[in-house]
């Protein structure tokens, strides 16, 4: 990949989508759900995961590799609704207020979940 101007603009784009599609998640999950465990958070990194896998694995056959649309959604969208920040605050937050359980619960579910995920659609879906 070639850094150029538009591909820059094509990353800012994806990950102002993405950063919006995350925030939608997870108020969308916390409406559904408090349970002080950040689901929201962990089902925005474990789409992110999925939807990245299965760009990865099409997106030569479906746009070429110097294709402007991958930057765009493997860079900019997975990497603006991903977020591993926040994660990171999350589960900092849960070991201050005592939450010790949930926190390590969170980072061992969120971590091996994702690679989960990432192993499962690679080995299916790739050629």
């Amino acid at each position: 990949m070639t850094l150029t101007p538009s591909t820059l603009f094509a990353i800012f784009i994806g990950g102002g989508a993405g950063s919006v599609a995350r925030v939608l998640v997870g108020e969308g999950v916390t409406r559904i759900c408090s349970s002080g465990f950040p689901l929201g958070t962990l089902l925005a990194n474990l789409i992110a995961t999925a939807l990245l896998a299965v760009i990865i694995i099409y997106s030569g056959d479906r746009w070429g590799r110097d294709s402007i649309m991958v930057p765009l959604l493997t860079i900019g969208f997975c990497g603006g609704f991903s977020t591993f920040s926040t994660f990171s605050i999350d589960t900092i937050r849960l070991f201050q207020e005592g939450q010790t359980t949930f926190a390590i619960a969170n980072i061992l579910i969120s971590v091996g979940a994702c690679i989960g995920i990432g192993m499962i659609i690679f080995k299916t879906l790739s050629k």
